[in-house]
């Protein structure tokens, strides 16, 4: 972001902070909303809970907006931690869960009519699915980000605020355990 944005982020904060300006706050929101909805959207199964999602983290902001503290981060970090937390408490929601299994489901039917997965191919895909989700969430996040969304290492550790060396032995160790875990069935 460049210094004069940086600036103007910070006046937005600072009004919306003192007197709960409007103005302020829809011009926050519209500077962070393509980038936070793009974010989610990779995350979400549709477009529609990728909305919901998002609408949620921008009221989420303003609510706690009080508690940020420029002294310990930039506005954007304290906004990507409540989009971190959102998308793991719709990760545990009920609704995702029920996503996901239609979603396998919907994936088992496609690969059935193909002919081009066997049986045996779709009980091994849904119990990697299964072992993933079972892993902790630093892991389960890195994973599914590498390997689904084809995001970079450094893309990653942007994202996830951590060193890339961290990002990379993370991704490998879970690599292995993933084929230790599964290689004997081939």
């Amino acid at each position: 972001m460049d210094m004069d944005m940086d600036r103007q982020v910070k006046k937005w904060v600072k009004r919306i902070k003192q007197s709960a300006d409007k103005k302020s706050a829809n011009g926050l929101v519209s500077h962070y909303f393509d980038e936070i909805y793009g974010y989610v959207f990779k995350r979400a199964s549709s477009e529609e809970i990728a909305m919901d999602i998002t609408q949620e983290i921008f009221v989420s902001m303003l609510q706690s907006i009080d508690h940020y503290d420029q002294r310990k981060s930039s506005f954007r970090t304290w906004l990507y931690q409540i989009v971190k937390r959102r998308i793991a408490d719709y990760y545990r929601s009920k609704d995702y869960q029920e996503d996901r299994v239609i979603g396998i489901n919907e994936e088992f039917e496609h690969n059935l009519q193909s002919s081009l997965v066997s049986a045996e191919k779709r009980v091994e895909l849904a119990e990697i699915e299964e072992f993933i989700d079972r892993l902790d969430s630093q892991s389960r996040e890195i994973f599914r980000l590498k390997i689904f969304e084809k995001c970079t290492f450094s893309c990653i550790a942007g994202m996830l605020d951590m060193p890339e060396s961290t990002v990379k032995a993370n991704f490998y160790a879970t690599q292995r355990l993933v084929k230790e875990v599964f290689l004997w069935k081939d």
